[in-house]
């Protein structure tokens, strides 16, 4: 009886059992799936997190320009023409100058006028400069008048013209120039700006005193070139900004008076009595120099004739042979 139980219970266990082995391994089996499966979804998120790349300096970067330089680096004059040649259009900076020979009916009156008519336009009279010729005045003004006035200014000033004796009109492009001197310009400018620095951190690192004396010598040097360019520009920029006007007026041949000034005697006398006094000063002027150089000199040379003379006489009177007594 007893091992019919045994016998039951070993039978009952030999049938459950592989049930709980695969009941253990069908749970165990899902914990390890979900553990893979966690694994590759971690080595997923870092395949896919997109690794950061070393930036790659805007000054290397292909084909675009620096930024920095961009901002502080100056415009070189190849590439200044450059640009005017085919990239962004550039202003054109030009100097106008015209000169006009004009013949008119009086001369002063129309000097006044065209010097309101400059600064009427907004622009000033740089030189005015009048002679008398033949009893005639005749002047020769310039004129500085803005660029977009000047066509105004010739338009007026040939209005005063009985005729118009000469024309002559010349443009000079200034723009290659002005763009090479603002290019060199910013390249100084920067150069300056580091060398100020590079001084500041020898001064505050304590360096030798050569080394603090090269960079001085080189930040002066850098200065003064720095104002010749900014004093050629400026001098650019006057002509730039205003246009000039060179102006000749001619009297008409009626101007010219039929009956030349009279005859002044006053004049005269006053003349000849300034001669007289002259001539009396030149005089006077000789005998006090007679009296005081030419009289001693005179007395000097006198008394060395006269000793020479005696003196001449005694030697030729010792060197005769003495005649014999006659007895």
């Amino acid at each position: 009886m007893i091992k019919g139980r045994y016998a039951w219970v070993a039978v009952g266990i030999a049938v459950l059992l592989p049930g709980l082995v695969l009941d253990a391994c069908a749970k165990r089996l899902p914990q390890q799936g979900s553990a893979s499966q966690d694994g590759a979804r971690a080595q997923d998120q870092v395949a896919s997190v997109e690794v950061p790349k070393p930036a790659v300096p805007a000054a290397r970067r292909p084909g675009s320009a620096p930024a920095s330089a961009a901002a502080t680096a100056p415009m070189t004059p190849a590439a200044g023409r450059a640009a005017a040649a085919g990239g962004p259009e550039v202003a054109r900076r030009l100097v106008r100058t015209v000169d006009l020979e004009l013949t008119v009916r009086h001369t002063t009156e129309a000097a006044q006028e065209l010097e309101r008519l400059a600064v009427r336009l907004g622009g000033y009279v740089a030189n005015v400069d009048g002679q008398r010729q033949e009893e005639l005045m005749r002047w020769s003004l310039s004129l500085r008048v803005p660029p977009e006035r000047l066509d105004e200014a010739l338009a007026a000033a040939k209005a005063m013209a009985v005729r118009v004796d000469r024309e002559q009109q010349k443009v000079e492009d200034v723009t290659d120039q002005y763009v090479d001197l603002d290019a060199r310009l910013r390249t100084l400018t920067a150069t300056e700006a580091e060398l100020r620095g590079l001084l500041a951190e020898s001064r505050q690192r304590q360096r030798k005193v050569e080394d603090i004396m090269a960079v001085y010598t080189e930040l002066t040097e850098i200065r003064s070139q720095i104002e010749s360019i900014q004093g050629q520009l400026l001098a650019l920029q006057k002509l730039i900004g205003f246009s000039t006007l060179n102006i000749g007026l001619n009297p008409v041949a009626s101007a010219r008076p039929l009956v030349t000034e009279g005859w002044q005697p006053g004049d005269t006398a006053r003349g000849s009595a300034r001669t007289l006094i002259d001539i009396l000063h030149a005089i006077g002027d000789f005998v006090i120099f007679a009296v005081i150089v030419l009289l001693p000199v005179g007395l000097i040379l006198v008394l060395a004739i006269w000793l020479l003379r005696r003196l001449w006489r005694r030697l030729r009177r010792g060197s005769r042979p003495r005649r014999p007594v006659a007895e």
